[in-house]
């Protein structure tokens, strides 16, 4: 049949498709502005409507004017069929279309239906998940209007097991679920909308209307918009409007176009409406529009299908062309970056430059989320607020992490990460106390769980008055959802409703939760969720934390509409429509734009192809369409990162063919990188000169240096003066780390009071069952503290093992010796230049020896030698036998030391290791009071600095202020400071 002549437009790619659509109408309807209204126009999104709303307004000069009647296409006006179809038979199929089901129901009927499958073992949230991807899968079918039975005809004895196995499993979209929708009297809403569609389609072909109907930007992918754009053109007042219809491509490659290619769609879309391509009409306004026509002959022979690419070698020979592609390098830039953030920087660097020309507008256009995220933090360094247009789903949100901070928290038991990050969320505004609630319950070792574990912590009221007061705030909130998560299971709405509580018993009157950013959202998320949670089975608090996770994806939160009035980051469908002065289309690399083929879990290729669903190609079409839409404006930026996840990342085949043609006209590439302003971004964070600080040397005056110090500082002293400086001159003190898991600290500290009550309750005698007393009173101890049992019982192995050495070598010492007290604390006071000095001591245990006395030390660790001790590199014991015997431990007297020593007990391979000193016990003292002295009269002495690890080789075996002395930065000097202080002590 021959083609009928029809009102088929295009504009153009890199045209401004709104403005030049509103322009043509508000010129026909230049001397009568009341037609105006009467005019129809389907577009392909809300936002393009939103995009064309603003552009009359533009094109108006911002006069009064009332607009066309504008549209998505997929929202048919249902009132206005009914009206129009009135009196006639299709008013009462129109009338009987049952309703569409919500989403959010449908997923919950689906997993419904997957859990009572005999064969499905899983809990609720994995459910969910398969229902999210069969509710995909049904909106795939309906959208290209095929019957759901055609499933049952796919043969799959044809195929492997597991896809035998997997189209079992879709008779839940095959029979149950039809069955499911007529008893509920609904229909899923593609099936409607594309009902509609064609009703709508069929109304007008009998009854055409009487005013203009308008069909623009459509690329008509799915067929019951095909149809209904098909109806159109053939309308007496009907018009299609076609985006960026190559006119300039030659035949061969027209009629040999496949499906990845951008026309591809165009063509069979053509075909529908029995159009030729040399029939549609450029859109009169855009023929002299902004845009670059050289830009695209370029983008046209980069698109080139491979049957014509042959074509490239001759590209050499055709001086217009070649001329052509020339000038299209006007105002086009690739940026080829090294890493994402060197891409997200030249992005923020193009926008915020694009603001230095008046009335410039800019765009970046761009498929990957996570690059619109780094460019929207880039531009906040010059004060830029920008919001992804494409949105995020609720659980990437403040709001969704407001929502699982809630269920951590309180399924956790209150343990401490959780619960502060719950309390410092920003959504929280019950916090007064939690600084004294942080310091005194949650740092350190986990509490005991719940709020019974948090108060015990706190001890009474008066210790920590703002902390109790605090929990006594939270504990109504919080307690029905810590009840509910220590039952078996309960009830979904149990869970739902003790959640939506706290979350709004958590956030401040003055500024309800619903009313923040993405409030709205979640509001109507949660309510729906609420009448439907019948819909879902009991489940356990782990099982509820994982359905919210899987269901708050479904819910995508976007920015409200225009949030910077002249720059934007948009997906791929957002752009669509949409024009800038500026546009820079961004992640341009194989599996970002195009994306990686999907993994279809319910179908292989071939099922898909033979079942009639479209294949990954026409995604690949769809997303060149709209590269070449961006690459056909005026000023155009394309950019990339070399790497991607660390990873070398490939160029996008678009860019390959742009090389390509490039290589086959022997124009080069490099002509259009735009390698200053990769500089500028470069330049952005660098550092010119890097200029390390020095060794800090603080010198305080001596009233305010410390007069008092226990022994076990006197190593610090003498390794890190600038460690002493800041704990007790500056008073600064390391916070616990939260949860602090029981390492060596809490072991070494378990220990000493396990031997202590041992060594304690049998001084005299040690009775045959030693060990097991030992063990016994190590269960005690360790029952008394609540962190991870599995910690303790990771250690138990290497207790059980020191243990045994440790009563075996008691009874072998205890031949000579005897206790005479255990963890007991003493003092001397030594002379200073600036006043009496006070060395404190708690020795862990000094014996009765038949020379004298023994002083014995406990450690679950560490190297010590006999010589260090007796040199001052281990200055604890020799400080201890000083104290000793100048009879500093009141209790004991005036004793003689002759024995140090160090008791290392580990439970390694070596239980146990004795470092003793025995007959130059009193030499190792004499140098210890030595040594002391020329410490304090240093130290007396203002010039005399603080430094920080004066002798880098003596560094201590942990320091709590290497960050704060700022080591690593000092060291790359490569210098030592002045050792004049190290040196004398």
């Amino acid at each position: 049949m021959k083609p009928q002549q029809k009102a088929v437009f295009t504009i153009p790619a890199g045209a401004p498709f709104a403005r030049a659509l509103a322009a043509k109408l508000l010129q026909d309807c230049k001397e009568t502005p009341e037609k105006l209204p009467h005019t129809r126009i389907f577009l392909p999104t809300r936002r393009a409507v939103r995009v064309l709303q603003s552009a009359f307004l533009a094109e108006s000069c911002a006069d009064a004017l009332l607009l066309p009647r504008m549209q998505p296409l997929g929202d048919i006006d249902e009132e206005e069929l009914s009206l129009a179809f009135a009196g006639q038979s299709a008013a009462k199929a129109l009338m009987a279309l049952p309703p569409a089901i919500a989403p959010l129901q449908r997923q919950l009927l689906l997993a419904r239906t997957i859990l009572a499958r005999p064969d499905f073992k899983q809990g609720p949230d994995h459910a969910l998940a398969l229902a999210r991807a069969l509710g995909r899968l049904i909106d795939q079918i309906h959208n290209e209007n095929l019957p759901m039975d055609r499933l049952t005809t796919l043969a799959p004895v044809e195929f492997a097991e597991h896809w035998q196995i997997t189209l079992k499993f879709l008779e839940i979209i095959s029979e149950a679920w039809p069955a499911i929708l007529k008893e509920r009297g609904q229909i899923d809403a593609a099936d409607r909308r594309n009902r509609l569609m064609l009703t709508l389609s069929r109304l007008w072909r009998e009854t055409p209307p009487a005013n203009p109907v308008i069909a623009a930007g459509s690329t008509g992918s799915i067929p019951a918009t095909a149809e209904l754009l098909a109806t159109i053109a053939a309308m007496p007042r009907g018009v299609v409007v076609l985006p960026g219809l190559d006119t300039v491509m030659d035949e061969r490659s027209w009629q040999t176009l496949e499906e990845p290619h951008p026309q591809h769609g165009l063509r069979e879309l053509l075909q529908r409406l029995n159009v030729e391509r040399e029939h549609v009409q450029i859109w009169p306004t855009a023929i002299n529009h902004a845009g670059s026509s050289a830009r695209r002959v370029l983008a046209s022979e980069i698109m080139r299908p491979a049957t014509t690419t042959g074509e490239w070698i001759l590209l050499q020979n055709q001086k217009s062309k070649l001329q052509q592609f020339k000038n299209a390098f006007e105002h086009l830039n690739i940026y080829e970056c090294r890493t994402e953030r060197e891409e997200s920087e030249i992005i923020a660097i193009l926008l915020r430059e694009s603001l230095q020309h008046k009335n410039w507008t800019a765009a970046l256009i761009t498929p990957d989320r996570n690059l619109a995220r780094r460019v929207a933090a880039a531009c906040r360094r010059w004060g830029i607020e920008l919001d992804d247009s494409a949105g995020q789903s609720l659980d990437q949100t403040s709001m969704g992490s407001f929502l699982r901070l809630t269920l951590q928290a309180c399924f956790s038991q209150l343990a401490p990460v959780p619960l502060l990050a719950l309390l410092k969320h920003d959504f929280c505004e019950i916090f007064e106390g939690l600084d004294q609630l942080e310091r005194k319950a949650l740092r350190g070792s986990r509490p005991a769980p719940g709020f019974a574990g948090l108060y015990s912590r706190l001890e009474s009221p008066e210790m920590a008055p703002q902390a109790f007061v605090l929990l006594q705030r939270l504990e109504p909130f919080m307690m029905p959802l810590i009840t509910l998560a220590s039952a078996d299971k309960a009830a979904f709405t149990d869970f739902l409703d003790s959640h939506i509580a706290l979350v709004e018993g958590l956030a401040s009157t003055a500024s309800p939760l619903w009313s923040r950013t993405g409030g709205e959202e979640a509001r109507l998320f949660m309510a729906g969720l609420r009448e439907e949670a019948g819909l879902l089975p009991d489940c356990t608090a782990a099982q509820y934390a994982s359905i919210m996770a899987q269901l708050m994806k479904n819910v995508t939160i976007r920015p409200a509409y225009g949030a910077h009035p002249r720059l934007a980051i948009l997906g791929q469908l957002e752009a669509r429509l949409v024009d800038a002065d500026l546009v820079i289309l961004g992640g341009l690399n194989e599996g970002i734009w195009p994306p990686e083929p999907g993994h279809d879990p319910w179908m292989s290729r071939p099922m898909r192809r033979d079942f009639g669903l479209p294949g990954y190609e026409r995604d690949v079409g769809l997303a060149a369409h709209d590269f070449v839409q961006g690459f056909c404006a005026q000023r155009v930026a394309l950019t990339r990162s070399q790497r991607s996840a660390g990873a070398p990342a490939t160029p996008a085949r678009w860019l390959q063919r742009l090389e390509a043609v490039l290589d086959a006209t022997n124009l080069s590439a490099e002509s259009i990188k735009d390698n200053k302003k990769l500089v500028w971004a470069r330049a952005l964070d660098a550092q010119q000169n890097i200029t390390p600080c020095a060794r800090p040397e603080p010198r305080p005056p001596v009233a305010a240096r410390p007069r008092e110090l226990p022994a076990t500082r006197i190593e610090t002293w003498l390794q890190d003066p600038y460690g002493i400086y800041a704990r007790y001159v500056l008073k600064l003190r390391k916070l616990d780390p939260l949860e602090d898991p029981a390492e060596a600290r809490e072991r070494g500290i378990l220990l000493h009071e396990i031997l202590h009550r041992f060594v304690e309750t049998h001084k005299d005698d040690l009775p045959d069952n030693a060990a097991a007393i030992l063990h016994d009173i190590a269960r005690k101890e360790i029952a008394k503290r609540h962190e991870d049992p599995a910690v303790w019982s990771f250690w138990w192995p290497r207790f059980a093992r020191l243990s045994d050495w440790f009563v075996q070598h008691e009874r072998e010492w205890r031949q000579e010796s005897r206790p005479l007290r255990t963890e007991i604390s003493g003092f001397i006071t030594m002379t200073g230049q600036a006043g009496p000095f006070k060395v404190t001591a708690k020795a862990d245990r000094i014996d009765k020896t038949l020379e004298g006395a023994a002083l014995i030390d406990y450690k679950s660790g560490g190297s010590f030698t006999a010589k260090g001790i007796g040199n001052g590199k281990f200055p604890q014991l020799p400080v201890e036998a000083l104290i000793l015997a100048a009879g500093g431990f009141a209790e004991l007297g005036a004793l003689t030391p002759t024995h140090l020593s160090y008791w290392t007990l580990t439970g390694g391979t070596e239980p146990g290791k004795i470092t003793s000193v025995t007959g130059a016990a009193g030499q190792a003292m004499q140098a210890a009071q030595q040594g002391l002295e020329l410490l304090i009269a240093a130290f007396d002495d203002q010039s005399t600095p603080y430094y920080s690890l004066p002798r880098p080789d003596r560094a201590p075996r942990f320091n709590d202020y290497e960050h704060l002395a700022r080591v690593k930065e000092w060291t790359a000097l490569g210098e030592n400071g002045d050792e004049s202080a190290g040196e004398a002590a």
